[in-house]
């Protein structure tokens, strides 16, 4: 039997215990991240240099009794938009014990893709680093967060232990 263990930092509780699904599940040595998408409470970027403000968009949605999905506020600019999903997912890395530097697969989805593709990899390439992961970039009609401009889920290893 396959032992698993669920990611949910505390930020997004509200997340795993109203929308039903785990912000990242490791299994294996894996840690499998669901799609996030950067927003923020007021659709302005969250303050830069702390991954967890990254989280503070879905946490102030599911604090809202009556709040869905589609009720969480895409950050407005979209440069500010990828940074924010790329310190999000760092932020669900952590609790999981790991980081971006032990990516080994992301997929990316993106509206709009050629409008938004330079700022989406200036985003990029400020928190992915050699060796880089393997990636796949997929357009999209539209993503659940109203704004939401890229969404990002990925796969990581565990480091080895010490």
């Amino acid at each position: 039997m396959t032992r698993r263990r669920i990611i949910v930092p505390a930020a997004l509780r509200g997340v795993y215990e109203r929308w039903k699904f785990a912000p990242a599940v490791v299994v294996d040595g894996l840690v499998f991240c669901s799609g996030i998408v950067g927003t923020s409470v007021d659709g302005e970027p969250p303050r830069r240099g702390d991954p967890a403000q990254a989280l503070d968009g879905a946490e102030a949605t599911t604090a809202d009794a009556e709040a869905g999905v589609a009720a969480l506020v895409a950050v407005r600019d979209p440069e500010a938009q990828f940074a924010t999903a790329f310190e999000a997912l760092a932020a669900i890395l952590a609790e999981a014990g790991a980081g971006l530097g032990d990516l080994v697969e992301i997929t990316t989805y993106h509206v709009d893709m050629a409008t938004h593709w330079d700022a989406f990899i200036r985003a990029r390439d400020r928190f992915l680093v050699e060796p880089f992961p393997a990636w796949t970039a997929i357009g999209v009609a539209a993503l659940i967060v109203p704004g939401g401009l890229m969404e990002i889920r990925a796969v990581a290893e565990l480091p080895a232990k010490a």
